[in-house]
Formats: structure tokens, C-alpha cells, sequence
């Protein structure tokens, strides 16, 4: 990936000769994640709630945490950030697989519910599917990879009635206090505060 040569050069640029080692490392742990998901996309394995939530981990809070890990070279603050960023990368992908199905932005645009077209096992739909094993109905629209606005309203119009994005949106609300209670254990930071506000908004 082209960005990815990109921030290891930017990483070179620090002049330390840890950092290059600690951006691969994080690097590796996105590829892993993404290859997860990757792998139950083109497999149709719809994964478990706890699966999901190890490959955001790794996918999103390897980011967060590829950024604490540099600044922490030239710190004299070593504490153990990888709770809060597992937290934070948890927030982020869930909040982001939330708006993609609920955003009215796109609702006549062939982006709308665009993880559907793409045939994406997120947050919501891996609620839907494990809630009503029974119910098909989601399963078959993702493996269609429909690009049809009204058969998307009709996917979105289930994960409604089975409940799915209030489960998301309870979800990000435990989150959320789960990442203020672990910034206050780390001495507390007005302005992180603000960032995990920010980024719980739904």
C-alpha cells in the first residue's frame, strides 16, 4: 500500500532507531486485521462479536496506538496505553459502521450503505445475524453485494426491527464510559476527553 511507504518514510524523518521497527510492528498488526476482515467478507463467515472486536484492534487501534508508541520515544511518559487505544479504535470502526447504514447523506447516491455492496460483515449486521439465526433474510442481501438503493432501505429497515442499532448505539455508550474510566486511570486529559466526545457522537 503506497500510503503506507509514505508514513514509514515520514517515520525515517524522526531519526530514531526505534521508530522504524515500532511503525512496522503497528503496520503488521493493521494487515492482520484487515486480512480477518478481508478473509469473512469473501468467505461469507459471518465472525463472532469478540472476533470482530480483536480484529478492530488490530485494524483501528493499531493506528492509535502506532502514534503513542512514536510520540512515547521522545517522552519520558512510558505508561501502557493499549487499553485506551483498543477502546478508542473499538468507538471509531463502530461509530463508522453505524453512520454508513444510517446516513440519510447518500440515500439516493450509489455510496449509500456502501458496506453492503461491499458485502461487509460490521457491527450492526453481525448483531442482526447472530440475534435472529433464524432470519436469512440479511445474510442473502450481503452476498448479493447489492448495489439496488431500495433492497439496501429493506436491509436497513431489518437491522431497525431486530434491534441492531440500538445494540450499536448502547454499545458505543459503554464504550465511551470505558475509555473515560481508563483516560481518569491515567491521570486524566481534558482535551482527550473532548477527542473520545468527539468520536462517540452519534
Amino acid at each position: 500500500n503506497y500510503t503506507s511507504f509514505i508514513a514509514l518514510e515520514r517515520v525515517m524523518d524522526l531519526n530514531h532507531p526505534e521508530a522504524i521497527s515500532i511503525a512496522l510492528e503497528q503496520i503488521l498488526e493493521l494487515y492482520r486485521g484487515q486480512g480477518m476482515e478481508i478473509y469473512w467478507r469473501d468467505n461469507f463467515t459471518c465472525p463472532s462479536e469478540e472476533e470482530y472486536k480483536q480484529m478492530v484492534k488490530r485494524k483501528t487501534g493499531g493506528l492509535f496506538m502506532l502514534a503513542i508508541r512514536l510520540m512515547q520515544l521522545f517522552s519520558d511518559n512510558k505508561a501502557d496505553f493499549t487499553k485506551i487505544t483498543g477502546i478508542l479504535g473499538l468507538i471509531f470502526q463502530i461509530r463508522d459502521d453505524y453512520i454508513n447504514l444510517v446516513s440519510k447523506d447518500y440515500m439516493h447516491h450509489k455510496s449509500y450503505c456502501e458496506d453492503l455492496t461491499e458485502g461487509k460483515f460490521s457491527f450492526p449486521i453481525i448483531h442482526a445475524i447472530h440475534s435472529q439465526a433464524e432470519d436469512k433474510q440479511i445474510i442473502h442481501i450481503l452476498r448479493q453485494r447489492t448495489k439496488e438503493i431500495e433492497v439496501k432501505k429493506y436491509c436497513v429497515d431489518l437491522l431497525e426491527k431486530f434491534g441492531s442499532f440500538e445494540y450499536t448505539r448502547q454499545t458505543l455508550k459503554n464504550l465511551e464510559k470505558d475509555a473515560k474510566e481508563e483516560l481518569e486511570k491515567l491521570g486524566g486529559n481534558p482535551y482527550m476527553e473532548d477527542f473520545i466526545n468527539s468520536l462517540s457522537k452519534t
